[in-house]
């Protein structure tokens, strides 16, 4: 009876067993699939994390470099420093004369004379004695049209290092009125360290 009920069943018992290693095959892989999933988020995750705390530390240093920009621009110009005694403090101002010279030159200004005073007797910075400070006065005499004259200006206003306009005086040519000739007095400033 066991053997007619095995035959008669037998159909039954395969599709049972059939089903049942079908539903462990597809529960291991769908669990294997919800492990990787999971660990994938995991992994996402983490690097999500770490990009936010990238984020973080970029605009913290944004910020600081911003807050830098602001004090320099607050405490308004630098003094060129000048590394090392290898240079006098006449020498020091070297890179300074070309700077201003350049800026004459790319504005279209003509330079009729320049004068140099390398120990103006009404400079604060150098009644103060403080060592290793240097000023040097230059006085130009200059002729060029109004919009160069007013692009130089300008320029020099813009460079990094510390240097003062003084006196400014402009009239103009007598054969010809759209030029002028500019005389001024340009205050640079170093520090031989």
């Amino acid at each position: 009876m066991t053997e007619r009920f095995l035959k008669e069943n037998i159909l039954w018992f395969l599709i049972v067993i059939g089903v049942f290693v079908a539903g462990i095959y597809f529960s291991v892989t769908n669990i294997t699939n919800a492990i990787n999933q999971q660990s994938a988020a995991v992994e996402k995750k983490q690097l999500v994390e770490a990009k936010k705390s990238q984020l973080t530390m970029l605009q913290k240093q944004r910020q600081a470099k911003e807050q830098g920009k602001k004090k320099t621009s607050q405490s308004g110009k630098v003094i060129y420093e000048v590394l090392g005694e290898q240079f006098s403090s006449e020498a020091s101002f070297g890179i300074m004369f070309e700077n201003i010279l350049s800026n004459l030159a790319n504005a279209g200004v003509r330079v009729r004379s320049i004068e140099y005073d390398y120990a103006p007797q009404e400079d604060k910075i150098l009644q103060t004695s403080i060592q290793g400070y240097n000023a040097c006065e230059l006085s130009f005499v200059t002729v060029g049209k109004y919009a160069q004259l007013q692009n130089f200006f300008k320029n020099i206003t813009k460079e990094k290092y510390l240097s003062s306009i003084q006196e400014v005086y402009i009239e103009p040519y007598d054969k010809d009125k759209t030029i002028l000739i500019a005389k001024f007095k340009v205050r640079l400033y170093t520090k031989t360290i």
